[in-house]
């Protein structure tokens, strides 16, 4: 009887330890399972880019040339900031240096996701989503949700961030944040905003949308952070807003869809300039812009070169519909048909530079073109 009873002993301990064990595989499988999960930004960005992320490597023969095919195709951003050429993908902010070579990535949740850049920090934000964040090269600085759909957001050079959302009983809110992150301004706004420029770290212009006799007009607005009242606003333009610029002495100027028009630092109109073609592409920078035009019919582009708020602009015809044009040190890059033009704002031509044609958009940084395509960025020697 003694012997049964040690027998039944023995099995039920034995039981016990198989037990014990698989409770234990199972308690190492989820904590191993609980790292990989927490530690998947920094091993899931380059899973996923296996097969799908190539960079070929430098050739002294091209002085440096190399591809760089995007993880997640199309809609991608990309700009430079600090020297760095940063990329927003679909699921990913990728930071890469001059020479293609990956620094960072971050994950994001943003559906619909919008970058804008200054000298040394990116603002990403979700188009009718939520939330919005800063980034430097180094690190994610902040982010915020706003409870209501974010229509755009810019970013100003000092930092600060602007965000129009919808209003649950206006038409639209500003919201305004600091360098750090504090909110500093809120308006909610009777009419709905198309764009807004900051005038340094105190205030900011905004342009809005309306309609007066039939047509669409534009009329801006400055307002100052430190006061709800507005301490000008212009009378209406009759145009779409597209953007808006603020010069360094506190005017501005607007780029919309029929015409552009220079103001004083009261809001008083000082010249406008209609165009003769359809608004396709444009840039700012240091009180100059460039204007790109269209003829589709005609198959024919025209480059407006502004420079003098009180002369009409400089204008450079072609006989192509071109891409897409860019301003780097008060010099004009234009994508034309397999070809890189530049220009100085007299409209003199400086150089071309022959280019595949399958690309859409250019970026200039040192001596390099970064020419950006559907699912690649490909770098090639400006000289």
């Amino acid at each position: 009887m003694a012997r049964t009873a040690d027998v039944v002993q023995l099995r039920k301990r034995r039981k016990q330890r198989k037990l014990f064990f698989k409770c234990m595989l199972v308690m190492i499988v989820l904590v191993f399972g609980g790292l990989i999960y927490a530690t998947r930004d920094k091993w899931y960005a380059k899973l996923e880019q296996i097969g799908t992320r190539n960079i070929s490597g430098m050739n002294t023969e091209t002085d440096g040339e190399f591809m760089l095919k995007v993880s997640g195709g199309v809609e991608y951003h990309a700009d430079f900031v600090n020297n760095d050429l940063f990329v927003l993908c679909d699921k990913y902010l990728y930071i890469y240096g001059t020479d293609g070579e990956l620094k960072d990535s971050r994950q994001h949740a943003y559906s619909n996701a919008v970058m804008k850049t200054n000298h040394n920090k990116v603002l990403t934000y979700s188009f009718n989503g939520t939330m919005f964040r800063v980034d430097n090269k180094n690190k994610m600085l902040y982010e915020n949700d706003m409870k209501q759909p974010i229509w755009f957001a810019v970013l100003s050079e000092d930092g600060y961030a602007a965000v129009v959302t919808e209003s649950e009983t206006y038409a639209c809110r500003l919201s305004v944040f600091d360098a750090a992150g504090k909110l500093i301004y809120t308006r909610e706004c009777v009419e709905r905003l198309t764009d807004v420029s900051f005038v340094g770290s105190t205030g900011c212009i905004f342009s809005t949308i309306g309609a007066e006799n039939g047509e669409i007009v534009t009329v801006l607005q400055y307002i100052q952070f430190n006061d709800s009242e507005v301490h000008w606003i212009t009378n209406p333009l009759p145009t779409l807003g597209w953007h808006l610029y603020t010069a360094k002495d506190g005017g501005a100027f607007v780029i919309g869809d029929t015409k552009a028009a220079y103001y004083d630092n009261t809001g008083a109109l000082i010249s406008t300039y209609d165009y003769n073609g359809t608004l396709t592409d444009c840039d700012c920078e240091n009180n100059q812009a460039a204007v790109l035009l269209h003829n589709e019919d005609r198959r024919q582009s025209t480059l407006l070169l502004f420079s003098d708020e009180n002369s009409s602009p400089v204008s450079v015809s072609f006989d192509s519909i071109c891409k897409n044009v860019r301003i780097t040190d008060n010099t004009v890059y234009l994508l034309d048909v397999g070809t890189i033009r530049s220009y100085s704002f007299y409209g003199t031509e400086i150089s071309t530079l022959k280019v595949n044609d399958v690309f859409d958009g250019i970026l200039r940084n040192g001596k390099y073109f970064y020419l950006l395509g559907y699912d690649r960025i490909q770098r090639i020697n400006a000289s």
